[in-house]
């Protein structure tokens, strides 16, 4: 029986994480990058050895909100971004570019 309630678990997780994509997809926003900060990695013993960064926002509308990349992740992706650049997030894109 417990791999039943195993198996509905998994079911519902992947549901949640898709539902939760999927809404973020559908939204749209414009805002300016309010913190730019590295995080090094922190796992017990040094096992977990991948470096984050988190981009602190602010959207025009007021909301503050944060994106969380793994270091060399972000790199690619935001190679100079800086605080006070723009950033616009599209409908039907997971993440935002930088405007301009």
């Amino acid at each position: 029986m417990g791999f039943f309630y195993g198996i509905i678990l998994a079911i519902g997780l992947i549901a949640a994480i898709t539902l939760i994509q999927s809404w973020r997809k559908q939204r749209a926003w414009r805002g300016t990058v309010t913190e730019i900060k590295e995080r090094p990695a922190a796992g017990i013993d040094g096992l977990d050895t991948k470096d984050t960064v988190d981009i602190h926002y602010r959207t025009n509308d007021g909301r503050r909100g944060r994106l969380r990349f793994f270091k060399g992740k972000f790199e690619k992706m935001y190679p100079d971004l800086k605080v006070g650049d723009r950033l616009v997030k599209e409908v039907g894109e997971v993440y935002p570019k930088k405007e301009g």
